[in-house]
């Protein structure tokens, strides 16, 4: 009877801890999803019950740190100029105003004009017959599409509200003929998708080849819907290049498939498995932000347990304060001094690392980061090698097709989203070159794919049309 008490006794400690764990972790998850306004309404009380700051109105919040302040450029012309006379009457007491005392004030105003017409060009063509074809043929002039009842220039505009402001096909067909007085169904934007991609497809192509020798390469992944099925994104960029990959797999085939089987440079990623089986010359680097934060939330967690293990507690503050170093240290030239330095951020995380922890999360995360772990000699190759310690980039590439999911609830078919990968890919590298994504999409179909690589990589600007 006493061992089985004792049993017992140790069976309710452990599901009292179990308790502890979980309902620290419902409540750090509930205040991740609802903010409280306590604090918020507390400052609000101290400043009225102070009779000095009740008076102030309360400073409202300024720019992030780090962003440089935005300033509307002048335009470099003006319509019109317009002379208004002083008022006789002032316009907030309604008292009689002293012109004499007046003088002069100005400003230039931009505003768009709404003109619903569209231009309606009727195109006669003389014939010829080539005796090769064996057929009648023409010549297309400059900015015309033969035998297509919409223009270029309306094309580009639904494609660019497609894929760059990520509006509904139907809103597409809606917007075009409120603000330009042309109409078409829903469907023809997806025509005008598949006719852009067969031009786009070989810089599509070219560009997958690209990312593969470049000397750094952001890689990540997020989910997708297609057809009410779970698929994923597949990114692959740096600075100026950026490819994007929809496939019904989170495989390692599915990563080859997009970033080959062997890369010259440096691979910036998560401690995904599935780019373990890509071999990368140029080093691994594993992205430090996801450590911190995961140390972040296992501190929290423990925070809010009541004689939480000292240990984890502590294993967690030391793995933020190192990864925060890591991430804000100045790499030196030398390749001496960065092999040095990297080996020291190394042996600090062993140093960490070297005692299992009671706190079963904890522990988990110190076994990846232990020296005999995959992960270990991935989290400083950035000192070593170069690059970046974070895989921010991508990150913040695959966020305007999270938001292009959340709008339009994904794909409905295998060829929706092979478009969505090609015309993703070709925009965003596009807006990385400073090309204009509007001349992009009149070049896919104005003409051949390398006059449209031309106008991406800004070595031939898209001509502009009259009238």
């Amino acid at each position: 009877m006493a061992q089985e008490m004792a049993s017992l006794q140790r069976i309710v400690s452990e599901q009292k801890q179990e308790i502890e764990r979980l309902k620290a972790e419902n409540k750090l998850l509930h205040q991740s999803r609802f903010k409280s306004s306590k604090a918020k309404s507390s400052r609000r009380d101290e400043s009225a019950e102070d009779p000095c700051c009740g008076a102030q109105p309360q400073k409202r919040r300024g720019a992030p740190k780090g962003h440089a302040p935005w300033v509307r450029k002048v335009p470099e012309r003006i319509d019109r100029h317009i002379h208004v006379e002083a008022p006789l009457i002032c316009p907030h007491c309604q008292s009689a105003t002293d012109t004499i005392l007046g003088g002069q004030t100005s400003y230039i105003q931009e505003d768009i004009v709404l003109v619903p017409q569209t231009v309606v060009t009727s195109y006669v063509h003389d014939t010829a017959f080539c005796p090769s074809c064996q057929r009648q043929v023409i010549h297309p002039l400059e900015g015309e599409l033969p035998f297509a009842p919409i223009g270029p220039n309306a094309k580009a505009t639904a494609l660019y509200l497609r894929h760059i402001l990520k509006v509904p096909y139907r809103k597409i067909s809606e917007a075009m003929d409120t603000l330009f007085g042309i109409h078409f169904v829903p469907a023809s934007t997806l025509g005008f998708e598949k006719r852009a991609e067969v031009n786009a497809r070989p810089i599509y192509q070219d560009l997958i080849q690209k990312i593969r020798v470049a000397d750094l390469i952001h890689a990540d992944e997020t989910h997708w819907r297609e057809d009410g099925e779970n698929y994923w994104v597949w990114y692959a960029g740096n600075e100026s290049l950026a490819v994007f990959r929809i496939d019904a797999h989170r495989t390692s085939e599915a990563a080859k498939s997009l970033l080959g089987e062997k890369l010259d440079g440096l691979l910036v990623a998560d401690a995904y498995a599935a780019h373990n089986a890509i071999e990368c010359k140029g080093g691994r680097q594993s992205c430090l932000s996801h450590l911190l934060r995961k140390s972040k939330e296992i501190g929290e967690e423990l925070a809010l347990i009541d004689g939480a293990d000292a240990r984890s507690v502590r294993f967690c503050k030391s793995l933020s304060v190192l990864f925060k170093e890591a991430c804000a240290v100045v790499v030196p030239e030398q390749t001496g001094k960065r092999k040095k330095l990297a080996d020291q951020f190394r042996k600090k995380l062993a140093t960490i690392c070297r005692k299992p922890l009671a706190f079963a999360k904890a522990e988990t995360l110190r076994k990846r980061l232990i020296p005999t772990s995959r992960e270990y000699s991935q989290l400083f190759t950035f000192i070593e090698h170069g690059g970046p310690p974070t895989n921010n980039h991508a990150e913040r590439a695959l966020r305007p097709l999270v938001i292009f999911r959340k709008v339009c609830m994904g794909t409905r078919s295998t060829t929706g989203s092979e478009n969505i990968s090609v015309l993703a890919s070709l925009t965003q590298t596009a807006a990385l070159q400073g090309a204009k994504v509007i001349d992009m999409f009149r070049a896919l179909f104005r003409s051949s794919p390398d006059h449209a690589q031309d106008v991406i990589f800004g070595s031939q600007p898209e001509p502009k049309l009259s009238g």
